[in-house]
């Protein structure tokens, strides 16, 4: 994965990645950030996209690899 993929995301795709790194489920993230739960699945599909993942784990596992290295990482304030 290209690093830039992760960071090359929208800032309502940002939030979404936040409230993924947190455990929160599409409904949890729906409700948190007020639109619907479709469109909460159409920012994750557009991530997984992005990212050239097919899971929400995968999709996790590289977000984490790549930022963790990075100093001052907080995956609670994406």
């Amino acid at each position: 994965m290209v690093r830039g993929n992760i960071m090359s995301v929208t800032i309502r795709e940002q939030e979404v990645l936040g409230l993924l790194l947190q455990g929160c489920t599409n409904k949890e993230i729906a409700r948190q950030l007020s639109i619907s739960d479709y469109t909460v699945r159409d920012h994750v599909s557009s991530l997984l996209r992005k990212n050239q993942v097919r899971t929400r784990v995968e999709l996790m596992a590289r977000c984490v690899s790549v930022l963790l290295p990075q100093k001052n990482f907080d995956p609670l304030h994406l």
